[in-house]
């Protein structure tokens, strides 16, 4: 599986615009919703026997389900591919298995845009807020042993 996520957006942008750095984020989780989706999928299985592969499967399915529910809510994908160039930030959707970028989501003028970069342990939350008020919380590892972590510190590196 390749991870060229700046060749990838550069293949959908073509040679008019110029990638300078590109990686693999994902929409910011809401908590709420993830806790609000456990209790109602705990009330929904109390009658599934219990054991801990059924309460791992559940639990997994119930965080998948609600952030699938932000993200539509928000009008992106879960996994989203970012790409910086000279002039706009690019917001891309990536499907849940592959690296392929599907459609644009957002964009953003750069000069525009501010960034906020905060650090969430081998993570770093990044929001970017445009002068119309548009804005995206978006989640990047920048662990050691991610193979998403060149492309995050990338991005996070031309927006700083």
């Amino acid at each position: 599986m390749s991870t060229d996520f700046e060749g990838a957006a550069q293949a959908v942008l073509g040679e008019h615009e110029r990638v300078i750095a590109a990686g693999v984020f994902g929409l910011r989780d809401s908590y709420k919703a993830i806790f609000v989706g456990g209790v109602l999928t705990e009330i929904a299985t109390a009658d599934l026997p219990g054991s801990a592969i059924t309460d791992g499967f559940v639990t997994a399915a119930s965080v998948h389900g609600s952030r699938e529910v932000n993200a539509r809510s928000k009008g992106v994908s879960v996994r989203m591919l970012v790409a910086v160039t000279d002039t706009k930030i690019r917001i891309f959707s990536l499907p849940s298995f592959g690296n392929r970028p599907e459609r644009e989501l957002m964009t953003f003028e750069r000069s525009a845009t501010t960034v906020e970069v905060k650090k969430f342990g081998a993570s770093r939350h990044m929001t970017l807020r445009d002068s119309t008020g548009q804005d995206l919380g978006l989640t990047g590892s920048v662990a050691f042993f991610s193979k998403f972590a060149a492309g995050a510190k990338s991005v996070i590196a031309a927006l700083a």
